[in-house]
């Protein structure tokens, strides 16, 4: 029997024993005791089932089960109300217009064309594009379908062989700056809008997050994690030959693009312009999600969204798990559950908590060992962690967006291929011109390097930023 098999059976037998059994009874309810159920049975499917199972059927097996043990309907479907669900619909919208238009390509091509080509430049190259990309859209994976094949044409343009060290240097530099740069501002990427439907859910957390808070977090260390992570996979996977090719060849294909389109130049303006609101959110007021939602109607009135674009043109099923995620929040809550984790876990975590950096430290290494399991980048996982976030900030000074960015690093680890949903899109689209297992192992290994060193730094940026004491 296959092992992932094994593991839904694990979860769904763990899960409906406690449903049965109850055995945390006094200190749970029954419904409490319903939930851990239901949660371990979609945590199963989520986690092991990927290659048989939608994610959103996970969802709606956990909202089942839910319901039928009497959970309030306003509770089981509060994730899907919630502002982040409705930032995120209109901002996996601008990743399709990114992608449909052209425009995120002729950037790309545009970045590439404006140095002599090099190991060095392209890696800076892919640095650019993806901190530009990833202002225009938070969707990774419309940045990693606009950068890998450009990153495949780029490796055939320099008459490198598949599989060598060098091809992997372009390939993983372009697919890691798409990746790890934009979790720095709150539409860099998807993290953003889960994390507010994550705290979202908690009273106590609440609005905690806008624009300039989440700069304030996490702009800094991000920045830092990146350059290290770019610098040390430069030092370590660049070829001693240098490239023999001048940049010709780049110019070429952005001129074979031609001139802009009415509707590349009208999604740069309303991308461009829901950026500046976004980030200036605070001067005018206006809620973040009636700017997303705007920026959508606009690109709709444009033409660059039409009708027959709704229904394909995101993932749902991706938007119905991420809804059942940020929801799973405030049923903790609701039914008692995060009381009890509190009750169970606050003396460990109190403990810990007396030393920044032995809490801060511990909690990451603990989050990197999950993600050998919870593959779906920690977010099954999340909900169980928030719930301590109130009692951190309290008690012992630790701001929960510098907690969460322990959370985001975590999840964004990529040793192997399942490990990491992007890496699985970015090896799809590259095809046999993609990295070998043995590299992306060794880059794996560089971020988690990466990340230890740059949580050092992170400690004393927030503590001189005041967000921890």
């Amino acid at each position: 029997m296959d092992r992932r098999l094994w593991g839904i059976l694990l979860f769904s037998a763990v899960g409906i024993g406690i449903g049965i059994g109850k055995p945390f009874a006094p200190g749970l309810s029954p419904e409490g005791h319903a939930v851990l159920m239901s949660v371990l049975v979609a945590v199963g499917l989520w986690i092991f089932g990927t290659r048989w199972v939608p994610l959103s059927i996970g969802s709606m097996v956990m909202m089942l089960l839910l319901t039928a043990a009497g959970v309030k309907l306003s509770i089981v479907f509060n994730g899907y109300t919630t502002r982040a669900v409705w930032i995120l619909i209109p901002a996996l919208f601008f990743g399709f217009a990114l992608n449909a238009t052209g425009l995120g390509k002729r950037l790309a091509y545009w970045v590439i064309g404006l140095f002599r080509p090099s190991y060095r430049s392209l890696t800076v190259s892919w640095v650019l594009i993806g901190l530009l990309l990833s202002v225009l859209t938070p969707s990774i994976s419309v940045r990693i379908a606009i950068v890998i094949p450009i990153a495949v044409a780029s490796v055939e343009i320099c008459r490198l062989k598949y599989g060598s060290n060098g091809a992997a240097l372009i390939l993983l530099s372009a697919w890691s700056m798409v990746l790890i740069p934009g979790s720095g501002w709150l539409t860099g990427s998807l993290w953003g809008p889960a994390t507010i439907g994550f705290l979202g859910a908690i009273p106590e957390l609440q609005g905690v997050i806008e624009f300039d808070s989440w700069l304030k977090a996490m702009l800094v260390p991000s920045a830092v994690l990146s350059l290290l992570f770019i610098l040390a996979l430069y030092w370590i996977m660049k070829p001693s030959e240098e490239l023999e090719i001048d940049g010709q060849a780049f110019r070429a294909e952005f001129k074979a693009l031609g001139p802009m389109s009415f509707k590349e130049k009208a999604t740069l303006v309303i991308l461009l312009a829901t950026f500046l609101f976004l980030v200036t959110g605070r001067m005018h007021g206006i809620p973040d999600v009636t700017i997303c939602l705007g920026a959508f109607a606009l690109l709709a009135a444009c033409g660059v969204i039409k009708a027959q674009d709704i229904g394909t043109a995101i993932s749902w099923d991706f938007v119905l798990f991420i809804g059942t995620i940020m929801g799973l929040g405030m049923i903790l809550q609701e039914t008692g559950v995060a009381t009890f984790l509190g009750r169970s876990f606050s003396p460990v975590i109190r403990a810990l908590a007396g030393n920044p950096w032995l809490l801060t430290y511990a909690l990451l290494i603990f989050c990197f060992a999950v993600r050998f399991v919870d593959v779906a980048q920690l977010f099954a996982t999340i909900p169980f962690l928030v719930p301590f976030l109130p009692m951190l900030a309290a008690d012992f000074g630790f701001h929960p967006l510098a907690v969460f960015f322990l959370f985001i690093m975590a999840g964004n680890c990529f040793f192997m291929s399942y490990h990491q949903p992007f890496v699985i899109i970015g090896e799809t689209i590259a095809g046999r011109a993609s990295w070998t297992p043995a590299q992306l192992h060794r880059a794996g290994i560089i971020y988690l390097f990466a990340c230890l060193v740059t949580l050092a730094f992170s400690l004393l940026y927030w503590r001189a930023a005041g967000l921890i004491r």
